[in-house]
């Protein structure tokens, strides 16, 4: 009964964005029936006010037309895509993420709109005069602000835009060794600092709980054990403290990366992305060089970093995503990373340029994106 009910709460929470959208009446959610047993009766026996729920599947876009009406600059800045097209078979990891998207929701677990038709597709291509295997996503683009370095930024306060996010964690997936006698990561400090503030305010949530019995005061305590727990959860296992003492991690304000899904990621497949893969991201009349820079949520696709984010809309920061519709395109290259280390944006950029090279190339060089410094 409890996912029935958590169900239809989910519906509800759709249904302001599904009227504004036009997209779907009332009716269509709502159904009603008359039983002809009473409220006792139907108490007694257990029954559930929710009978049946539909979960909708979208199917996967497979062709070249389905993905140039949603990105008209596919064919225009990638003169081979048409024929990269013909090899297309839908990857087995589209079902999954949808799999597990309902998986969730039959638990109770809500989403929105956004989040759960984020993705149109996940395609196997290769391009038969090369053999150059490509792993392409069609999707949105949320923003992702995580990592951290102290080399090149050491002090708390060069993470105050990051932080900004209510998701943010210091490591990424792409890391490389930290060397001896450079500067400490900030959260090593950091981390230790507020759980102990966080304690002493607990003690004082407690005193003040004593004399006062109501609502406010517990839900407070409620407000700072959550945030105890994030903070132990965050920053404060053994496996962080080690990786932030001795690695090193991308900024995502500063560096180009994609996130997939974490079961997506350092797969034994031929077509599975591994962490420091190259990708491009095309949007609009432009691609964008980048590396696959970490895995994040196995039911979520369409995550890029800050830097990304901001260079595809100037207006998106920790709290607002940068595209909503799923007219980004992310080919990326399986295999294909090189040794981490400290990011070198010019020679990533090659590097791209030579792997759309062997899937036709480029309209003309120009189009591909010059990072910054």
């Amino acid at each position: 009964m409890r996912e029935l009910i958590l169900a239809a709460v989910f519906a509800c929470n759709l249904l302001p964005a599904i009227r504004a959208n036009g997209q779907i009446s009332d009716a269509k959610i709502w159904k009603m029936k008359t039983s002809e047993r009473t409220s006792a009766s139907l108490r007694a026996g257990g029954r559930s006010y929710i009978e049946g729920i539909d979960f909708v599947r979208p199917s996967p876009a497979t062709s070249a037309e389905q993905l140039e009406a949603i990105n008209p600059s596919l064919p225009r800045l990638l003169p081979g895509f048409r024929k990269l097209m013909e090899s297309a078979e839908v990857s087995d990891r589209y079902t999954e993420l949808y799999d597990r998207k309902i998986a969730r929701l039959k638990k109770g677990e809500l989403s929105t709109q956004h989040n759960y038709f984020d993705c149109e597709t996940a395609l196997r291509l290769v391009y038969p005069d090369t053999g150059r295997k490509v792993f392409l996503l069609q999707s949105d683009m949320d923003v992702v602000t995580d990592g951290s370095d102290p080399g090149r930024a050491a002090s708390i306060e060069d993470y105050d835009l990051a932080r900004t996010s209510d998701w943010y964690l210091p490591e990424t997936s792409y890391t490389w060794a930290r060397t001896s006698g450079g500067a400490e990561n900030p959260f090593l400090n950091y981390y230790p600092e507020a759980l102990e503030n966080l304690k002493k305010m607990r003690l004082q949530i407690v005193e003040q709980a004593k004399g006062d019995s109501g609502v406010v005061w517990r839900e407070m305590l409620k407000t700072c054990d959550a945030q105890i727990s994030r903070i132990k959860q965050r920053g404060l296992t053994s496996s962080t403290v080690q990786g932030l003492r001795a690695r090193r991690f991308l900024l995502a304000d500063r560096d180009p990366f994609i996130v997939l899904p974490r079961t997506w990621v350092n797969s034994s497949s031929a077509w599975g992305p591994m962490t420091g893969d190259f990708a491009a991201v095309v949007y609009r009349n432009r691609i964008y060089p980048a590396v696959l820079g970490d895995a994040g949520p196995a039911d979520k696709a369409g995550e890029a970093s800050l830097y990304i984010a901001k260079a595809l809309n100037p207006r998106a920061n920790g709290k607002n995503r940068a595209i909503s519709d799923v007219s980004v395109s992310y080919f990326v290259f399986p295999k294909s990373g090189v040794t981490k280390g400290e990011p070198d944006l010019k020679l990533w950029r090659e590097h791209v340029l030579q792997l759309l090279d062997e899937i036709g190339g480029v309209s003309e060089p120009a189009v591909v994106h010059t990072w910054p410094g």
